[in-house]
């Protein structure tokens, strides 16, 4: 009870205002999540009504967090620290778990859902065989916020297998659990259908609701994967109560508030998925049941209102009738009158604008544009409706062209008519053109295949370039935006004259007040400037030379316009622009470098826009890149500009840019020659501190650092003493299934970039750690790491050499890994650099190392094993695969680590005085032949 006082008080200290206190709380919850039995005490602080909402809310998010990272920890977790739960409170919190939510909030229920879903994931079924059992039981009643709360939680359980694909193993579980709860979820749902009628208390309705709904989903669920004989046999009476739901009104239910979406909306929406799920993967089954649904849905669509609240209920069912239209079923709408229905009834009122649209376009630029921008896969109405046209016109272009080219028309002269009345016609009209006409498009080229019945050039010379060409500052602003996305969309079918003398416009927009439109223009020409035709840059800097100050000094400008300090649009023109330009920068990179150091400065005191950040340190890599090549004598002017923002990143802790910082500082030390400043040494023992190397975000880009270290400084490394930490990092390293492959790349800039006698001395100790991991945690990603190291050394300081040094852990051992290691894994090495190291590094073992010929029958067999690679006979394994590893938490990690494309390190050849591996082979085998022979 003490315990969990103590927790109450520190959830509570986490909501204080005062960053102190929250850091202090954070801290003390941090150690107690070390003690056993910490899940169960913070399940007991939710658990308690009467304690604060708010700090029973927090102590959720806690309880959801602390079993993402301890449950089950994955490799990078557990390298970060975290310890597993131990059995006894793992079963403690599956007893309290499934109790409390049916009975707690909706807001903690989300919470708890959470966790529910993650535990089931790594326990249900094998490890909570009782699960389904004990929901069962516990909805043989008659409280409807009992089985609304397991309902809730079956939902939570059963997620997992939407989105999964339908291998035997999970649809022999999922058959499973259809056994268990399938006819118990059916009588539930079928009952709680039938008491609508007779339920006239509203609130008793919405949580009447909330369960049918809770049903709705499970259903989805259990078919995600596929139609089992089970559920085949029940679906007659689960269609005939989704026909009762679609059909179902009562305005009480209806809600105030019209951003806010009614039950009864959510369970008609969740219907719709369902019918769209059977129409999608089991349309033969469906097939007797489809006249009704159309005609439910269609009737649907004709009662809906304009309402935020309605948007998914919109979309949903739009969606469905798009997947019929795709379907062997499309006849249906195969007559005038359905056409002219669908456009009139359905398209043309949900591509309208609406009021809220324009509250969020003034008020909420990056949401507009989230939901509008070229390659936004966010679900609107606009884009349910123009998703249902393409599929309309796929079907049928002769009769919807035609048709709906009548609308346009039409539109176009409600604008013409009275434009500053009627600008939404003109806007609805720019939109049906473009779900009219783009029929294929990519992220790089935009359109690349159109409706050939429509003619894109006349459109854009008699309504978009017109609002182009006018003054930002007149006229609509979202029909600005609209032209501007017409010309992104459209770019590679547009001519190229076209294109440029379109720039100034574009440039003129950029100064435009309005977020979106400004945001625009900058992504036009951003995309422009990486259009290519055939692998070619479709634009030179020569084309655009007259343009290129105007464009740097409007996109500058741009980011002084109202909240657009850090508009990653802006800021990834930016990059786009130095890269385009190259070296022809340098005039300008001085005001340039101030320009991006200030904004590094500034957003370093609260990093809120990740895109941003990741564009801004973009530019200044590709500005040091371009201007270094151009005239290496400026690094010292680039070091000047950026070392004081980067020691404010390393002296406040601002984790998010540790490793973008780590890049850029490989990045200036590559372009030093030997030897290195002297404040790049000051910089590097703090480099080898434990808690950078705790952050899994921080380690690629960390090796990258040491490993350019390593190649300007090597001997200051050891001279200084820091090789036995150095090692320290690569024990932690190749410890690591997560991160064993940075341990190696450490290894290898070590034996690449320092003499032998640097290195002998600790090498027996490196060997014993990487002989034990081999034997206690071997994985085939750590056999090619360890390959490619030996493969590497043996290059570098010959064959007897390496064995010499291997030899000293035990005899005889470089043979034995020669045999059970070496040959069996040749055919996994990928890639033209690795293969020409081993086979190299193969061809000294054959050559140069007498105990190997001394053992005949592994020399026959390295040497058929390198022949056939060298020959391109082996089954090359692309890829690993990684018994163990959990790949969500890996690409967690990978999206903690941005990699800087500008600052990548410069390739350089492999092996270089060897030209031809196969040549060097035969011709080495033919040495020893000969030698033989004598």
């Amino acid at each position: 009870m003490a315990q969990m006082a103590q927790l109450a008080e520190c959830f509570q200290k986490t909501l204080s205002p005062q960053r102190e206190i929250i850091q202090q709380a954070e801290a003390q919850l941090k150690v107690a999540a070390q003690a056993p039995g910490f899940s169960v005490s913070v399940l007991s602080v939710v658990a308690t009504e009467a304690l604060d909402a708010a700090v029973r809310q927090a102590a959720a998010v806690s309880f959801k967090n602390h079993i993402k990272f301890h449950w089950a920890p994955s490799e990078t977790a557990a390298y970060s620290g975290a310890q597993p739960m131990p059995q006894a409170e793992k079963d403690q919190v599956k007893t309290m778990l499934p109790g409390l939510m049916l009975s707690t909030p909706p807001l903690l229920q989300a919470q708890l859902s959470e966790a529910l879903s993650i535990i089931c994931g790594h326990d249900f079924p094998r490890q909570w065989p009782t699960l389904l059992s004990e929901l069962v039981e516990r909805l043989r009643t008659s409280d409807l916020q009992a089985i609304n709360g397991v309902l809730a939680t079956a939902n939570s359980i059963f997620k997992r297998y939407r989105n999964q694909y339908g291998s035997d193993a999970m649809v022999h579980e999922l058959e499973a659990s259809q056994n268990v709860f399938a006819t118990t979820l059916l009588e539930t749902f079928v009952k709680l259908v039938q008491l609508l009628p007779t339920t006239g208390d509203v609130m008793q309705l919405r949580l009447l609701l909330s369960a049918i709904r809770f049903a709705s989903r499970i259903f989805f669920s259990l078919n995600a994967p596929g139609l089992t004989p089970l559920m085949e046999g029940q679906l007659d009476r689960w269609m005939a109560e989704f026909h009762t739901l679609l059909a179902y009104e009562n305005p009480a239910l209806d809600e105030l508030d019209t951003e806010k979406e009614s039950i009864a909306d959510g369970v008609k929406s969740a219907v719709c998925l369902n019918i769209n799920l059977f129409m999608e993967m089991n349309e033969e089954e469906f097939a007797k049941f489809l006249q009704t649904f159309v005609t439910d849905v269609w009737g649907l669509l004709m009662k809906v209102s304009l309402k935020p609240g309605q948007d998914n209920l919109v979309m949903s069912a739009i969606k469905f009738l798009t997947t019929v239209c795709r379907s062997v079923h499309y006849q249906l709408f195969n007559n005038a009158g359905a056409l002219q229905q669908i456009c009139e009834k359905v398209i043309v009122p949900n591509l309208t604008l609406r009021e809220e649209d324009e509250e969020v376009f003034e008020m909420n630029p990056l949401e507009y544009i989230r939901r509008d921008a070229e390659g936004s896969d966010s679900d609107t109405r606009r884009r349910a409706a123009a998703d249902l046209v393409k599929s309309l016109t796929e079907r049928f272009p002769q009769e919807v062209t035609q048709l709906f080219t009548g609308y346009v028309k039409s539109l176009l002269d409600q604008y013409a008519a009275n434009p500053s009345a009627n600008w939404k016609a003109k806007d609805s009209a720019i939109y049906l053109v473009l779900a009219l006409t783009v029929q294929g498009k990519t992220g790089a080229q935009g359109a690349t295949a159109t409706n050939q019945l429509v003619s894109i050039s006349d459109f854009f010379t008699l309504q978009v370039l017109p609002e182009l060409q006018s003054k930002p500052s007149s006229g609509q602003p979202i029909l600005k935006a609209d032209a501007i996305k017409f010309v992104t969309t459209f770019r590679s079918l547009l001519p190229k004259e076209t294109c440029i003398a379109l720039f100034p416009a574009l440039i003129a927009y950029l100064g435009c007040e309005y977020n979106v439109v400004h945001s625009y223009a900058a992504l036009a020409i951003e995309r422009l400037l990486m259009l290519k035709e055939k692998g070619v840059p479709r634009f030179v800097p020569g084309d655009l030379q007259s343009q290129l100050q105007p464009l740097l000094e409007a996109l500058f400008a741009g980011f002084k316009l109202p909240e657009s300090s850090e508009n990653e649009y802006l800021m990834k023109a930016v990059m786009r622009v130095i890269g385009f330009v190259g070296s022809a920068i340098e005039p300008v990179a001085p005001s340039c470098l101030q320009a991006l150091a200030q904004m590094l400065v500034e957003v370093c005191k609260n990093p809120k826009n990740p895109g941003f950040n990741h564009y801004l340190f973009e530019s200044v890599a590709a500005l040091i890149k371009h201007v270094t090549a151009a005239n290496p004598a400026t690094i010292a002017t680039f070091e000047q500009m950026l070392f004081p923002a980067f020691n404010l990143v390393l002296q406040q802790d601002v984790q998010e840019f540790h490793p973008y910082v780590f890049q850029v500082f490989a990045q200036l030390i590559e372009l030093h020659s030997k030897p290195l400043p002297a404040v790049y040494m000051q910089i590097f023992p703090p480099l080898l501190s434990p808690v950078f190397w705790e952050r899994s975000g921080n380690i690629p880009a960390l090796v990258r650092l040491i490993q350019a270290y390593l190649c300007k400084a090597g001997d200051e490394i050891v001279m200084g003493g820091h090789l036995m930490a150095l090692l320290g990092v690569f024990q932690k390293l190749i410890a690591s299934k997560a991160h064993d492959h940075e341990g190696f790349n450490i290894l290898n800039a070590i034996i690449d970039n320092l003499p032998m006698a640097a290195y002998e001395t600790p090498l027996p100790t490196v060997f014993q750690l990487l002989f034990e991991r081999l034997q206690k945690s071997r994985t085939q990603k750590f056999v090619r790491g360890l390959l490619m190291f030996l493969a590497y050394f043996i290059v570098k300081q010959g064959p007897q050499l390496v064995s010499a040094s291997m030899d000293k852990v035990q005899p005889g051992i470089f043979l034995m890994l020669m045999q059970q290691v070496w040959v069996p894994s040749m055919s996994t090495i990928d890639g033209s650099d690795e293969e020409k190291v081993v086979l190299v590094a193969s061809t000294k073992c054959l050559c140069e190392y007498p105990a190997l010929q001394q053992a005949p029958e592994l020399w026959s067999q390295l040497k058929d094993a390198t022949i056939k690679r060298v020959e391109g006979k082996t089954d090359n394994v692309a890829g690993f695969d990684e018994e163990g590893l959990d790949l969500d938490e890996m690409q967690g990690y990978s999206a903690a680590y941005a990699k800087l494309a500008n600052a990548s390190k410069a390739e350089r050849p492999v092996l270089a005085e060897i030209a031809d591996p196969k040549q060097y082979l035969e011709s080495s085998l033919a040495r020893v032949m000969a030698g033989a022979q004598h």
